[in-house]
């Protein structure tokens, strides 16, 4: 019995192989897993045109002279795509699969390039197509695309705490690296600058803020302060604006 099952799946399985070699490929299509908010980096039929421009026109080749694992490593080349799957699809068409980087900031360096960078750390460049709502982050930034040669760590540490703190999230639009330990952030509204010196106790920083705009400030009026000093542990230093 087990002779005639192994018979069997053998026979199915070069069945299955003789067919995929007769077959050829009807067409070529993209699917593009989105970003938040249903958005995309990069359109479908840009990475259609990407293969199409590097391995030729494949509609109507037989598919056993379509190299998929190339076409998969050509696709992962490109600066928004975290991984690529290329197979045969049930109609014969030839299935690009694409997952996104997803943007974490937009850094912006010392010769005013724009860029996005990934929680890979890997550099993309700002989309035509859709702009991620993300923090701005700009200062003291080398003219460099080697970002280890940035203050990723930093940088990272604060935009792990305004994905977890949804508060702090929506409050803050920029991040400005003057040195290590002169790190400002810069909120959409109230004072102009918040300033959290280094990355030490930053989650009891965030916490000292969101005190600060949730009592103190709808009171005391959101232009009454010009910026506010985090640095000193438990307390806030606030500097009034020169009108108040």
């Amino acid at each position: 019995m087990w002779l005639v099952l192994l018979a069997s799946l053998t026979g199915v399985t070069l069945m299955a192989a003789r067919f995929q070699a007769d077959a050829v490929i009807t067409g070529v299509e993209a699917e593009v897993s989105l970003l938040e908010k249903g958005n995309n980096l990069i359109l479908p039929e840009e990475f259609v045109e990407m293969v199409t421009k590097k391995f030729g026109p494949v509609t109507g080749l037989p598919v056993d002279l379509v190299d998929m694992r190339s076409m998969e490593e050509y696709l992962k080349t490109n600066p928004y795509v975290r991984d690529a799957n290329v197979y045969l699809g049930a109609s014969g068409k030839l299935m690009l699969s694409l997952h996104q980087r997803m943007p974490l900031m937009r850094i912006v360096d010392n010769s005013n390039r724009h860029w996005y960078i990934d929680t890979d750390t890997v550099l993309m460049p700002v989309s035509s197509h859709f702009t991620a709502r993300v923090p701005l982050v700009n200062g003291n930034f080398p003219m460099t695309k080697d970002v280890h040669q940035w203050p990723v760590e930093d940088l990272f540490r604060i935009a792990e705490v305004l994905q977890e703190n949804e508060f702090m999230g929506s409050l803050i639009d920029q991040i400005y690296m003057e040195s290590d330990e002169m790190i400002w952030l810069v909120p959409r509204f109230g004072p102009s600058k918040i300033l959290v010196g280094n990355t030490d106790e930053l989650e009891d920083k965030a916490d000292r803020i969101q005190r600060l705009y949730k009592q103190a400030l709808p009171y005391k009026g959101w232009d009454t302060y010009t910026y506010i000093d985090t640095r000193i542990a438990g307390q806030i230093v606030a500097k009034k604006r020169l009108n108040q």
